[in-house]
């Protein structure tokens, strides 16, 4: 698994209905109803992958449902496509 920023992880979670909870120091704490544990997400520009395979076992991701919700956000980075499929960002 590749490394990401905790803005990625962070929309993950996101996306995986988890809210972000508070703020200690450096570190993002989401919840989730239902969900045992919360989310800690240490705020740094690239988490190891030791971190990332924690926090998806505590969302209960699958990898492949992982990636498909990883490769959503970076989707959303590259710039948003129309029905006409022009980004956004061409139409402008």
């Amino acid at each position: 698994m590749k490394r990401l920023s905790w803005k990625e992880l962070r929309d993950i979670c996101l996306l995986a209905g988890f809210s972000e909870s508070r703020t200690r120091g450096d570190h993002l704490v989401m919840s989730r109803p239902g969900v045992a544990r919360p989310v800690v997400i240490k705020m740094d520009s690239d988490l190891g992958e030791d971190i990332i395979q924690s926090n998806k076992r505590t969302m209960g991701l699958t990898t492949a449902q992982f990636e498909q919700l990883l490769a959503e956000v970076r989707g959303r980075k590259k710039g948003k496509k129309t029905s006409s499929g022009e980004s956004e960002e061409k139409k402008k």
